[in-house]
């Protein structure tokens, strides 16, 4: 189900994940949680996504500031996580992420661990697209 429902954001990175939710009608999304990469990391977001509802799940993608389309390192990891979640059954979409830690940065004033605040922003990027 595409454009209806909850929707939680990951902001992928190879030592945390940030997380946001929202839900489509509202059209707003709000910081969540970070969890770190490691163990069963791809087990505690299945979980909360069932535990929540979520319909999508929306996972950032680094595109290269110079060439979109361009496969980088970091993608590989994030396509092979994507894949396994698919694997269990969630439907899952990419967005634009560049820069999106910068703007949480901007926005908290902290240059770390502002993966959650990053994943609000992927999430309220894919919202604004829907409309």
């Amino acid at each position: 189900m595409d454009g209806k429902g909850k929707v939680l954001a990951l902001d992928y990175g190879s030592k945390r994940i940030g997380l946001a939710s929202g839900d489509v009608r509202d059209g707003i999304a709000f910081p969540r949680d970070i969890f770190e990469n490691k163990g069963d990391v791809l087990d505690r977001i299945v979980s909360l996504c069932y535990e929540l509802s979520v319909e999508v799940v929306v996972i950032g993608l680094p595109l290269s500031m110079e060439q979109q389309q361009e496969e980088n390192p970091l993608m590989k990891g994030i396509r092979d996580f994507a894949d396994k979640l698919g694997e269990k059954g969630l439907n899952i979409k990419f967005v634009d992420e560049r820069l999106s830690s910068f703007e949480a940065a901007q926005k908290t004033g902290e240059r770390e661990k502002n993966d959650a605040e990053a994943a609000q922003i992927i999430l309220q990027r894919y919202f604004d697209s829907l409309s």
